[in-house]
Protein backbone atom coordinates (compact mmCIF):
# COMPACT_ATOMS: atom_id res chain seq x y z
CA UNK A 1 0.00 0.00 0.00
CA UNK A 2 1.44 3.60 -0.83
CA UNK A 3 0.85 6.28 1.28
CA UNK A 4 1.84 9.27 -1.59
CA UNK A 5 -1.59 10.28 -2.28
CA UNK A 6 -2.17 10.96 1.44
CA UNK A 7 0.97 12.47 1.95
CA UNK A 8 0.32 14.79 -1.34
CA UNK A 9 -3.02 15.99 0.50
CA UNK A 10 -1.25 16.76 3.24
CA UNK A 11 1.04 18.57 1.54
CA UNK A 12 -1.48 20.72 -0.48
CA UNK A 13 -3.94 21.60 2.68
CA UNK A 14 -0.90 22.39 4.20
CA UNK A 15 -0.68 25.37 1.35
CA UNK A 16 -4.20 25.82 1.12
CA UNK A 17 -4.19 26.66 4.89
CA UNK A 18 -1.72 29.39 4.07
CA UNK A 19 -4.24 31.55 1.99
CA UNK A 20 -6.37 31.72 4.99
CA UNK A 21 -9.80 33.13 3.65
CA UNK A 22 -8.93 33.51 0.23
CA UNK A 23 -7.16 36.81 -1.44
CA UNK A 24 -10.19 39.16 -1.25
CA UNK A 25 -10.73 38.09 2.53
CA UNK A 26 -7.03 39.31 3.32
CA UNK A 27 -7.28 42.59 1.08
CA UNK A 28 -10.75 43.24 3.03
CA UNK A 29 -8.60 42.60 6.25
CA UNK A 30 -5.84 45.16 5.22
CA UNK A 31 -8.19 47.83 3.94
CA UNK A 32 -9.22 47.64 7.63
CA UNK A 33 -6.35 48.68 8.69
CA UNK A 34 -5.58 45.56 10.51
CA UNK A 35 -2.82 42.60 10.08
CA UNK A 36 -3.73 39.30 9.72
CA UNK A 37 -3.27 36.33 12.07
CA UNK A 38 -0.70 35.26 10.85
CA UNK A 39 0.88 38.85 10.19
CA UNK A 40 0.57 39.27 13.80
CA UNK A 41 2.55 36.19 15.05
CA UNK A 42 5.18 37.18 12.94
CA UNK A 43 5.23 40.08 14.28
CA UNK A 44 5.27 39.20 17.79
CA UNK A 45 7.63 36.38 17.73
CA UNK A 46 11.33 36.36 16.92
CA UNK A 47 12.03 35.84 13.09
CA UNK A 48 11.86 32.17 12.12
CA UNK A 49 11.24 30.58 15.34
CA UNK A 50 7.23 29.90 14.93
CA UNK A 51 6.30 26.08 14.43
CA UNK A 52 3.07 25.83 14.14
CA UNK A 53 0.51 23.01 15.20
CA UNK A 54 -2.44 21.37 13.08
CA UNK A 55 -1.21 23.26 9.85
CA UNK A 56 -3.33 21.06 7.63
CA UNK A 57 -6.26 21.08 10.27
CA UNK A 58 -9.77 21.88 8.50
CA UNK A 59 -12.78 20.92 6.03
CA UNK A 60 -11.91 18.63 2.80
CA UNK A 61 -14.38 18.99 0.07
CA UNK A 62 -14.16 16.39 -2.37
CA UNK A 63 -15.66 14.92 -5.82
CA UNK A 64 -16.97 11.66 -6.52
CA UNK A 65 -14.18 9.63 -6.22
CA UNK A 66 -12.66 11.13 -3.20
CA UNK A 67 -10.44 13.33 -4.89
CA UNK A 68 -10.18 16.91 -3.06
CA UNK A 69 -11.58 19.57 -4.60
CA UNK A 70 -11.11 22.05 -2.06
CA UNK A 71 -10.53 23.14 1.47
CA UNK A 72 -11.52 25.31 4.77
CA UNK A 73 -8.99 25.64 6.98
CA UNK A 74 -9.20 25.95 10.57
CA UNK A 75 -9.85 29.23 11.34
CA UNK A 76 -7.28 29.50 14.46
CA UNK A 77 -3.56 29.78 14.76
CA UNK A 78 -1.82 28.15 17.18
CA UNK A 79 1.42 27.24 18.04
CA UNK A 80 5.21 27.65 19.44
CA UNK A 81 7.33 30.12 19.47
CA UNK A 82 10.17 32.38 20.76
CA UNK A 83 9.92 35.98 22.33
CA UNK A 84 13.77 37.22 22.90
CA UNK A 85 14.88 33.76 22.59
CA UNK A 86 11.89 31.97 25.15
CA UNK A 87 9.42 30.14 24.44
CA UNK A 88 6.16 30.95 24.08
CA UNK A 89 2.53 29.28 23.01
CA UNK A 90 0.62 31.99 20.46
CA UNK A 91 -2.50 31.97 18.91
CA UNK A 92 -5.32 34.16 17.52
CA UNK A 93 -8.54 33.54 15.52
CA UNK A 94 -8.13 33.89 11.60
CA UNK A 95 -10.72 37.13 11.19
CA UNK A 96 -10.56 36.18 7.53
CA UNK A 97 -12.94 33.00 7.56
CA UNK A 98 -16.56 33.17 9.40
CA UNK A 99 -15.48 36.67 10.70
CA UNK A 100 -13.30 34.74 13.51
CA UNK A 101 -16.49 32.87 14.88
CA UNK A 102 -15.03 29.76 14.90
CA UNK A 103 -15.77 26.45 12.60
CA UNK A 104 -15.56 23.01 14.02
CA UNK A 105 -11.49 22.59 13.53
CA UNK A 106 -10.69 26.28 14.75
CA UNK A 107 -12.91 25.68 18.07
CA UNK A 108 -10.98 22.47 18.49
CA UNK A 109 -7.40 24.38 18.33
CA UNK A 110 -8.50 27.11 20.06
CA UNK A 111 -9.27 25.35 23.20
CA UNK A 112 -6.17 23.68 22.94
CA UNK A 113 -4.38 26.86 23.32
CA UNK A 114 -4.33 26.53 27.06
CA UNK A 115 -3.37 23.05 27.42
CA UNK A 116 -0.52 23.44 25.21
CA UNK A 117 0.94 26.05 27.62
CA UNK A 118 -0.06 23.66 30.69
CA UNK A 119 2.01 21.30 28.76
CA UNK A 120 5.10 22.93 28.17
CA UNK A 121 4.59 25.20 31.12
CA UNK A 122 5.62 28.35 28.60
CA UNK A 123 3.80 31.85 28.92
CA UNK A 124 0.75 31.89 26.55
CA UNK A 125 -0.35 34.98 24.28
CA UNK A 126 -3.99 35.50 22.66
CA UNK A 127 -4.49 38.06 19.82
CA UNK A 128 -7.77 37.98 19.58
CA UNK A 129 -10.00 39.39 16.82
CA UNK A 130 -13.42 37.53 16.49
CA UNK A 131 -17.14 37.28 17.54
CA UNK A 132 -17.51 33.93 19.52
CA UNK A 133 -19.76 31.06 18.52
CA UNK A 134 -22.03 31.91 15.88
CA UNK A 135 -25.86 30.88 16.46
CA UNK A 136 -26.22 28.45 13.58
CA UNK A 137 -23.14 26.19 15.30
CA UNK A 138 -19.23 26.07 14.82
CA UNK A 139 -20.21 24.43 11.12
CA UNK A 140 -21.63 27.30 9.62
CA UNK A 141 -25.33 26.48 9.31
CA UNK A 142 -27.91 24.83 11.21
CA UNK A 143 -26.90 21.04 11.65
CA UNK A 144 -29.31 18.04 11.74
CA UNK A 145 -27.34 16.80 15.45
CA UNK A 146 -24.82 17.53 17.59
CA UNK A 147 -21.49 19.00 16.75
CA UNK A 148 -20.03 20.53 20.41
CA UNK A 149 -18.66 18.24 23.15
CA UNK A 150 -20.81 15.88 25.38
CA UNK A 151 -21.88 17.03 28.74
CA UNK A 152 -19.74 15.18 30.90
CA UNK A 153 -16.43 16.50 28.81
CA UNK A 154 -14.18 18.80 30.76
CA UNK A 155 -15.63 22.27 31.19
CA UNK A 156 -13.37 24.49 28.72
CA UNK A 157 -13.05 27.15 31.46
CA UNK A 158 -11.49 24.68 33.62
CA UNK A 159 -8.39 25.02 31.86
CA UNK A 160 -8.53 28.90 30.80
CA UNK A 161 -8.39 28.95 35.00
CA UNK A 162 -5.32 26.78 35.27
CA UNK A 163 -2.75 28.60 33.09
CA UNK A 164 -4.11 31.58 35.01
CA UNK A 165 -2.51 29.53 38.24
CA UNK A 166 0.99 28.61 36.13
CA UNK A 167 2.20 30.34 33.50
CA UNK A 168 1.98 34.11 32.44
CA UNK A 169 -0.67 34.75 30.05
CA UNK A 170 -1.00 38.08 27.56
CA UNK A 171 -3.30 38.88 25.41
CA UNK A 172 -4.82 41.61 22.89
CA UNK A 173 -7.78 42.58 21.38
CA UNK A 174 -6.67 43.68 17.84
CA UNK A 175 -10.24 44.28 16.52
CA UNK A 176 -13.93 43.50 17.42
CA UNK A 177 -14.06 40.76 19.77
CA UNK A 178 -16.94 38.87 21.61
CA UNK A 179 -18.00 36.14 22.78
CA UNK A 180 -15.46 33.75 24.41
CA UNK A 181 -12.40 35.31 22.08
CA UNK A 182 -13.78 38.27 24.84
CA UNK A 183 -14.01 35.92 27.68
CA UNK A 184 -10.53 34.77 27.21
CA UNK A 185 -8.97 38.42 26.40
CA UNK A 186 -9.74 39.44 30.22
CA UNK A 187 -8.56 35.98 31.66
CA UNK A 188 -4.98 37.24 31.82
CA UNK A 189 -2.56 38.35 33.66
CA UNK A 190 -1.85 41.70 31.41
CA UNK A 191 -4.52 42.20 28.13
CA UNK A 192 -4.22 45.59 25.77
CA UNK A 193 -6.25 46.60 22.92
CA UNK A 194 -5.49 49.16 19.89
CA UNK A 195 -7.71 52.08 20.10
CA UNK A 196 -9.88 52.90 17.35
CA UNK A 197 -9.79 49.30 15.38
CA UNK A 198 -10.82 46.75 18.58
CA UNK A 199 -13.92 46.43 20.62
CA UNK A 200 -14.33 44.51 23.55
CA UNK A 201 -18.10 43.46 23.65
CA UNK A 202 -19.80 40.04 25.31
CA UNK A 203 -22.07 40.14 22.14
CA UNK A 204 -22.31 42.79 19.16
CA UNK A 205 -24.91 45.18 17.93
CA UNK A 206 -27.24 42.88 16.63
CA UNK A 207 -27.71 40.46 19.13
CA UNK A 208 -28.22 43.89 21.48
CA UNK A 209 -30.65 44.95 19.14
CA UNK A 210 -32.71 42.12 19.14
CA UNK A 211 -32.45 41.41 22.82
CA UNK A 212 -33.12 45.36 24.12
CA UNK A 213 -34.30 46.56 21.05
CA UNK A 214 -31.45 49.28 20.78
CA UNK A 215 -29.42 50.64 17.91
CA UNK A 216 -25.61 50.66 19.11
CA UNK A 217 -22.39 50.17 17.10
CA UNK A 218 -19.20 48.76 17.98
CA UNK A 219 -17.55 51.59 19.41
CA UNK A 220 -20.72 52.21 22.11
CA UNK A 221 -20.76 48.46 23.41
CA UNK A 222 -16.93 48.21 24.04
CA UNK A 223 -14.34 50.59 22.27
CA UNK A 224 -11.23 52.11 24.45
CA UNK A 225 -13.19 54.98 25.62
CA UNK A 226 -15.61 52.79 27.45
CA UNK A 227 -12.52 50.38 29.04
CA UNK A 228 -10.61 53.19 29.79
CA UNK A 229 -13.23 53.63 32.82
CA UNK A 230 -14.21 50.17 33.31
CA UNK A 231 -11.05 48.54 34.08
CA UNK A 232 -11.87 45.70 31.48
CA UNK A 233 -8.40 46.09 29.86
CA UNK A 234 -5.16 46.82 31.21
CA UNK A 235 -3.80 48.96 28.72
CA UNK A 236 -4.13 50.54 25.25
CA UNK A 237 -1.79 50.71 22.39
CA UNK A 238 -1.89 53.29 19.14
CA UNK A 239 -1.55 50.80 16.87
CA UNK A 240 -0.69 46.82 16.15
CA UNK A 241 3.02 46.86 16.04
CA UNK A 242 2.33 48.70 19.41
CA UNK A 243 -0.01 46.65 21.07
CA UNK A 244 2.86 43.88 20.18
CA UNK A 245 5.46 45.74 21.13
CA UNK A 246 3.75 46.14 25.00
CA UNK A 247 3.48 42.39 24.99
CA UNK A 248 6.99 41.92 24.25
CA UNK A 249 8.00 44.25 26.65
CA UNK A 250 5.78 42.57 29.71
CA UNK A 251 7.03 39.16 28.76
CA UNK A 252 10.81 40.60 29.14
CA UNK A 253 10.04 41.55 33.14
CA UNK A 254 9.70 38.14 33.75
Amino acid sequence: MSWDEAIEEIRQRKVLARGQGGAEAVARQHEKGRLTIRERIDGLLDAGSFHELGPAAGAPERDADGRLTGYSPANFILGIGEVGGRPVAVGGEDFTLRGGSPNVSGLRKSVYAEELALQYRIPLVRLHEGGGGSVTGSQGKQSAGPTTDPVFATPRFQSVARVLGTVPVAAAAMGPVAGLPASRLVASHFSVMVRGTAQVMTAGPAVVGRALGQEVDKEALGGAALHEKSGVVDNFAADEADALAQIRRFLSYL
